[in-house]
């Protein structure tokens, strides 16, 4: 039995299965992310529960970032002040013990997720970008999540900003970052409103798609991945993915002479196959590994 956290900004999705499948369809337990030590002892309690039904083998984490590789713990330089430095590992061997653990970004996850049973099957190089609250992004290479000095960044990537666009930007670093520009924090502060309530047909659609389809394009240009996944909440706006490809799509100009980037670009910039699961599932696939790895 393998736990999985998608530990998110605003809210944890919990579940326990021994399959990937169970752990999709299972009843989720939702925590909402507040102070570290409150989230934590909530989700941990739950786990303990579950622990005492049947043993857990393993615990997955797939975290919001930046994350620290080292220590399995939430990055000083993360934006989120309160969690810097959070220790999921401490967490976890508080309740559980000395549990194996699985931890990586929620968009590496969910890109894994996504390699095994979703949109990105059969394929080697695979990006997975999840545009919400902010933007995030993980590339998987023969169904291994790449890892350098750390883990990708594909939101803190600079993008032209745009005629007329005089918006500053909503991310604390760098201001007007591709996550400072086109998250959904920033559209909601941008036209004071929430993005929930804008019409498909409203302007904040048009420059959105601007920004995500000059980041397709450097994402296409620097990693050449066989398929890019886009999911998220932003990307659930009617129309929003249809523009995103047809800007990329000009935007490579038929450079890359390859179908996929012109008359099959909707087979090439696709939504999850897992739909709202990836996150949860790429969780159960950390925790999966480390408990294999750990026999």
């Amino acid at each position: 039995m393998i736990g999985a956290i998608e530990a998110g900004g605003t809210k944890m999705i919990c579940a326990v299965g021994r399959s990937w499948r169970e752990v999709r369809d299972a009843k989720k337990y939702v925590v909402t992310t507040t102070a570290p030590d409150e989230t934590t002892t909530t989700v941990m309690e739950w786990f303990a529960s579950q622990h005492e039904i049947t043993p857990l083998g393993a615990i997955g984490v797939a975290s919001f970032g930046p994350i620290d590789f080292a220590t399995n713990s939430i990055a000083r330089s993360t934006p989120k002040e309160a969690w810097r430095g959070v220790s999921w590992r401490d967490a976890v061997t508080n309740y559980l013990g000395p549990i194996a653990l699985g931890f990586d970004t929620d968009t590496s996850a969910a890109g894994l997720a996504e390699w095994h049973w979703g949109a990105a099957q059969r394929r080697r190089v695979v990006v997975y970008v999840t545009i919400g609250t902010g933007i995030g992004g993980g590339l998987i290479i023969d169904g291994e999540a790449l890892h350098g000095l750390l883990h990708p960044e594909f939101g803190h990537m600079f993008v032209p900003r745009q005629r007329g666009d005089e918006f500053a930007g909503t991310c604390p670093t760098h201001g007007d970052c591709l996550e400072g520009l086109a998250c959904g924090l920033a559209v909601n502060r941008r036209w004071n409103g929430s993005s929930e309530q804008l019409a498909p047909e409203h302007a904040a659609w048009e420059l959105e798609s601007d920004y995500l389809a000059l980041a397709m394009v450097n994402i296409i240009m620097v990693a050449s991945p066989e398929v890019i996944v886009l999911g998220g909440g932003v990307m659930k706006v009617e129309g929003l993915m249809e523009k995103v490809r047809t800007k990329t799509r000009d935007l490579v100009a038929g450079y890359i002479a390859k179908d996929a980037l012109s008359s099959e670009i909707d087979t090439y910039l696709v939504t999850p196959g897992l739909g709202s699961s990836s996150g949860v599932v790429g969780a159960f696939v950390l925790g999966a590994r480390a408990c294999r790895n750990s026999a």
